[in-house]
């Protein structure tokens, strides 16, 4: 025989005979209801074949378990293995990861943050666009969504940086072709602001 089959809470609680709140309750964390009416609830799930809202009841905490992720360019396959990996971080841990494409748009990257603010998020990882993201806007935003800034740092935006420190990689990778003595092959990035000073400088440093 199918079982009976309720597609809300309040039917839920109806048929059941246990209380909406409690039922609210056991749905936001398991462990803090009783055994025994943690027993009764599981049984009534599988009773009457009911599938809670994770979404619903996600959006009516103070903070969500969502996690946004935000990139410059989905379609970079750096950026791509990045999320896939953040994804699967975030999902493991109990979170919902939001991933988001900025486009290379620094209108959209705010609109990404805004979008992510109507949600309350739990937090936000944030690979900037960089020199051409709106920097205030970016603070304004920052200041009320725990952010974590990864790849590119921005001045006064986020709460922390995960990244490389591009002055001392760059010392190392220098010294290495300087010491292993073979002509290093030099590719320059578009639009760097100043994409010869770190490396000058460790060449002038070795004479």
């Amino acid at each position: 025989m199918r079982p009976e089959k309720v597609r809300t809470m309040e039917e839920l609680a109806s048929v059941s005979g246990i209380s909406r709140p409690t039922l609210s309750k056991f749905f936001n964390d398991p462990q803090s209801v009783r055994k025994t009416t943690r027993a009764r609830i599981e049984e009534a799930l599988e009773r009457y074949d009911y599938t809670p809202n994770v979404y619903a009841i996600n959006q009516n905490r103070q903070l969500t378990r969502n996690i946004g992720i935000v990139v410059p360019f989905l379609a970079d396959p750096f950026f791509a293995e990045v999320a896939r990996n953040l994804e699967l971080l975030c999902s493991d841990a109990g979170f919902n990861p939001i991933l988001l494409s900025s486009h290379g748009d620094p209108d959209r990257e705010v609109a990404n943050l805004e979008s992510l603010r109507g949600i309350r998020p739990a937090g936000v990882l944030l690979a900037p666009i960089g020199r051409r993201s709106h920097r205030d806007a970016l603070s304004e935003l920052c200041d009320e969504l725990a952010t974590v800034l990864f790849d590119c740092d921005v001045e006064d935006v986020g709460d922390a940086m995960f990244g490389s420190k591009y002055s001392q990689s760059t010392d190392i990778m220098v010294e290495y072709l300087c010491r292993t003595g073979e002509p290093p092959a030099l590719f320059e990035m578009a639009r760097a602001p100043n994409p010869w000073s770190a490396p000058t400088e460790v060449v002038h440093e070795l004479g």
